[in-house]
Parts: C-alpha cells; sequence; structure tokens
C-alpha cells in the first residue's frame, strides 16, 4: 500500500477536511478517522515482531496497512465509543482497554506526529511553557502561581503595582453539561477584589502584572515555518484584555516578526517536543515582545480565512514530507509566510 497521512478526528471538522484537500492536491493520500469509530467501526490487527509493529486495521470496507502511514495529524479525535447496552462498568473497562490497545499501537509507530500525543499534554502546562520561554529567550510577564492570599496580596502591591490580571491555567473552556459551556476569559484584578481573596484558597490561580499593548501577535509555527498574524485587539473594548472575548470582531492581518523573536518562537515549540505550536504575544508600545502562552493544539482555520495565510498548506506540506522532512532542532532556514 502506498505512504498516506492518518488525520485523527471527527467526521465534520473543517479544518481537517482543509488540510486533507491540501494534501491530495499534491499527490498524497489520506484519511480521516475518528478514534470514536474503534471498535464498533474498525477492526485491528497488530502483531510485534523484531522490535516493530505490522498488521492493518479495516475502515469501512478498505484496509488500511499500518506500516504505510508516514505521519499522523492529530486534530480533534472524539473518544473510543463501545456499545452502551452493557453496564456502565464494562463500558468503562471496554474503552479504556480500546484507548491502551489502538491508541498504544498508534504511538508506537515510527512515524511523524503532529503533534505527539504525549508531548502536546506535557505541553500545555502553562509553568513549563513560561520556564521555557525565558530559556530561549523570550521576555515572559512575571508570574505568581499560588493558592495563598497573602502571596496575592503582597503580589498585587509589590509587583503589580496594583495593576494585576488574572488568568486560568488549563484553558478557558468549561463544559456545563449537555450542549452548554462557559468561557473565562482574561479578568483584571481590582483593588476591590483584594476581600475576596479566601477564595484563593480553594485550587492554583495564576496573576501577572497588567502590560500595556500596542496590538498582539498570533504565531503559529509550524515545523520550521512561522504564520504570525497582527491582532488589532486594542480598537475595541471588548478585546483589550483577552482578544477571544470579541475574536469575530477584532481585525487580523499577516504580520512579520522581528528575525530573532521569531527564531526564539521556534525554539520554544521544539523545546516542548511540538512539530506545531500557537503562540500569543504582546507588542508593547514601546516594541517589546511578551510571551504569554503557547496552544498546542491552536486553532487557525478562521485566521487562513481572514488574512490568506496558507495554514492549512503548511501543514499538509510538513506532513506529507514525514519524519525524515523535518529539520532538526534549530537547523534549516525559517520560513516567515506571508
Amino acid at each position: 500500500m502506498e505512504p498516506y497521512v492518518l488525520i485523527l478526528s471527527y467526521p465534520g471538522d473543517s479544518s481537517a477536511r482543509r488540510v486533507q484537500h491540501a494534501l491530495q492536491r499534491c499527490g498524497c493520500a489520506t484519511l480521516v478517522l475518528d478514534t470514536a469509530a474503534f471498535p464498533q467501526a474498525v477492526t485491528l490487527t497488530a502483531l510485534l515482531r523484531d522490535a516493530s509493529w505490522s498488521g492493518s486495521f479495516c475502515y469501512q470496507g478498505k484496509r488500511y496497512d499500518l506500516e504505510a502511514i508516514r505521519s499522523i495529524y492529530v486534530r480533534r479525535p472524539h473518544h473510543y465509543q463501545v456499545r452502551e447496552d452493557f453496564p456502565e462498568l464494562i463500558q468503562l473497562f471496554l474503552e479504556n482497554e480500546a484507548y491502551r490497545g489502538f491508541g498504544g499501537v498508534l504511538r508506537s509507530l515510527d512515524c511523524l506526529w503532529v503533534n505527539s500525543l504525549d508531548a502536546q499534554r506535557r505541553a500545555s502546562f502553562k509553568p513549563l511553557q513560561l520556564k521555557l520561554a525565558q530559556e530561549v529567550g523570550l521576555r515572559v510577564p512575571a508570574t505568581l502561581i499560588t493558592n495563598d492570599p497573602d502571596a496575592v496580596r503582597s503580589f498585587f502591591f509589590e509587583v503589580c503595582q496594583e495593576q494585576m490580571i488574572y488568568k486560568t491555567l488549563h484553558g478557558n473552556f468549561l463544559p456545563g453539561g449537555g450542549d452548554r459551556y462557559h468561557l473565562i476569559f482574561t479578568s483584571r484584578v481590582g483593588r476591590e477584589r483584594l476581600a475576596e481573596l479566601e477564595q484563593v484558597r480553594l485550587t492554583a490561580h495564576l496573576f501577572q502584572p497588567l502590560i500595556e499593548k500596542a496590538y498582539e501577535v498570533r504565531a503559529t509555527i509550524i515545523g520550521q515555518a512561522v504564520l504570525a498574524v497582527r491582532i488589532d485587539s486594542q480598537e475595541l473594548e471588548a478585546a483589550r484584555l483577552d482578544w477571544r472575548a470579541a475574536c469575530y470582531q477584532v481585525r487580523y492581518r499577516p504580520y512579520s516578526l522581528p528575525e530573532a523573536v521569531a527564531r526564539r518562537c521556534v525554539a520554544l515549540v521544539q523545546r516542548l517536543g511540538l512539530v506545531f505550536g500557537a503562540l500569543d504575544l504582546i507588542v508593547t508600545p514601546e516594541g517589546d515582545y511578551i510571551f504569554l502562552e503557547c496552544n498546542p493544539g491552536g486553532q487557525w482555520e478562521w485566521l487562513e480565512v481572514e488574512t490568506g495565510l496558507p495554514f492549512a498548506a503548511t501543514i499538509a506540506q510538513v506532513l506529507s514530507s514525514g519524519k525524515e522532512g523535518l529539520a532538526l532542532p534549530c537547523e534549516g532556514p525559517l520560513m516567515q509566510l506571508q
């Protein structure tokens, strides 16, 4: 069987389809597969010999060789689905076995992952991101992570000079049950909120000084390519603290990062063990670039629509090249795509 790219995502994912179409345009075979299809709609046979897995899986009447997978692109696959007529305890056991079996075999293949599931999970820890960002030379805000109200009070007055923000550590999306969900955006902490500091004891909190912005930049790193977008967040009141609160109203434009900043962004993504990473940066009125965070699975489709930047084509190029086509850390020329 000819080499192919496996795209793990749900059937209605338009971003996955964009990448699939870009791969097909350059002559690369593809398969979009949701892990929720295993085990009910996918049959796996994998055999370990000579320190490698061989075999295949069957899906929709076609057989796909495991050894022919050139790259795996992880978008948004759903959880493994088993029969629902079993007791809940048995369902949980079957789901875990499916995850460890099918997921374990895929993880064992010698192919390119964008991104490795284990690296993506590790890279999602913001304290690690901030530390590594400093190590590669990016400027990072003073940051306090604590559940101690006294530490917050001292940070508020002594470091932040009463100009402080709070942001979540695990993303801003909270399931609300069923089709409901809640969003928690970056918020300003004023002196009036200090009376509520005892609530800080409930869990870990992240605080930083409020940084004045001229505008913001979303720098998406794909292999050695940098696709940067200027976000004019300060033009709208609702977007000034957190542009995600008005993401469909703010203005987006292609942007060129200074070479030194671009290289540090690529170095951070590589230090995190990623091939793909979406970095958020503040640009101050003085022209300084301040790193905020890296989203290992950041969305990009709306930015491609808004700016015309070739996100899908760039991802497809990396996937079609496979492991042998990926430059080693800090090697090769950067591409700032416009």
